[in-house]
């Protein structure tokens, strides 16, 4: 081979080699980074709850027409979430018809209702018999809503209290009548 050749070559093969180099050099040589630090998730609550203290509301027995009974409970939404709140009941017993059952929501912290005070419209939120009640208010799906005062959602410590007032009514077929055991029940979701 020809001195030219080879220095042909190797100027060549230097060339290669230095613009590689440079190349390398050229993407490594700078850096840069940014971070968003910090980062954190928390779901929100959906908090219900009474001051039954896990009672009864009424557990009443020889009742007779004419002798109403009240009783109250204090419901109390702690959670985060603005939510919709709705009462329903279990399944109630035929005799359940004969016994009228007037729900007024309204302030007071006692199981008696000594300290009751309706809210400003002072009417009743439900007012029929507690087997009707039961009928129609099965699930939350198609519960009754009532939300604090003029508000359209529960929000964090909104409170109701709910006076239940029931009574036989003054019909022969109710004598010996039982409604079963069944409950109240207050759900809240988040919409």
């Amino acid at each position: 081979m020809s001195t030219f050749k080879k220095l042909g070559l190797t100027l060549g093969a230097f060339a290669l080699t230095a613009g590689t180099a440079g190349m390398l050099a050229t993407f490594g040589a700078f850096s840069s980074t940014t971070s968003n630090p910090g980062n954190s998730f928390a779901a929100g609550t959906v908090v219900i709850g009474d001051n039954d203290g896990g009672s009864a509301l009424y557990n009443l027995s020889n009742q007779k027409p004419g002798v109403q009974t009240d009783k109250c409970v204090r419901v109390t939404y702690t959670g985060s979430l603005d939510s919709t709140v709705k009462l329903y009941s279990s399944a109630v017993t035929a005799g359940g018809q004969y016994v009228d059952l007037a729900i007024t929501s309204g302030t007071g912290t006692q199981t008696n209702c000594s300290d009751f005070t309706p809210d400003v419209s002072g009417s009743s939120v439900y007012s029929g018999t507690l087997k009707n009640f039961a009928d129609t208010y099965s699930s939350y799906a198609n519960g009754l809503g009532d939300n604090p005062l003029a508000a359209t959602k529960w929000v964090t410590n909104d409170a109701v209290t709910y006076r239940f007032r029931v009574d036989v009514q003054d019909n022969n077929a109710a004598q010996g009548a039982t409604t079963g055991t069944h409950s109240f029940t207050w759900e809240a979701q988040n919409q």
